[in-house]
């Protein structure tokens, strides 16, 4: 009986901790993924040009309203010639994020 007893207990040891184990993997994935999104959305911008002062937020992708979200915001700094372009991209229901920031100069 002892020895069910203290079975028991190890085994929802393990099993709490395959769950916490799942869940980091989980959002280490999303994490890169997001990453990755962010850098290709940087080089798209930065490869467009210059970009013009503002914001803008929307879907990465229409057809996956539960997937991520961006929210890109240029501005000016103290260097003429050079904006900052912060893009940030949200999943999660917006609850986590990773941000990325690039300094684009005027060519």
């Amino acid at each position: 009986m002892v020895a069910v007893a203290i079975s028991s207990i190890a085994l929802l040891s393990f099993i709490g901790l395959v769950i916490t184990s799942i869940e980091m993997e989980d959002y280490a994935r999303k994490m890169t993924e997001a990453v990755l999104i962010g850098d290709d959305r940087l080089k798209e911008i930065e490869r467009s040009g210059y970009p013009e002062p503002g914001q803008k937020e929307g879907l990465i992708d229409d057809e996956d309203p539960q997937g991520f979200s961006y929210r890109v915001a240029v501005t000016d700094t103290a260097i003429d010639g050079v904006r900052q372009v912060e893009y940030e991209v949200l999943w999660d229901n917006k609850k986590k994020s990773v941000n990325l920031v690039a300094f684009i100069a005027k060519r």
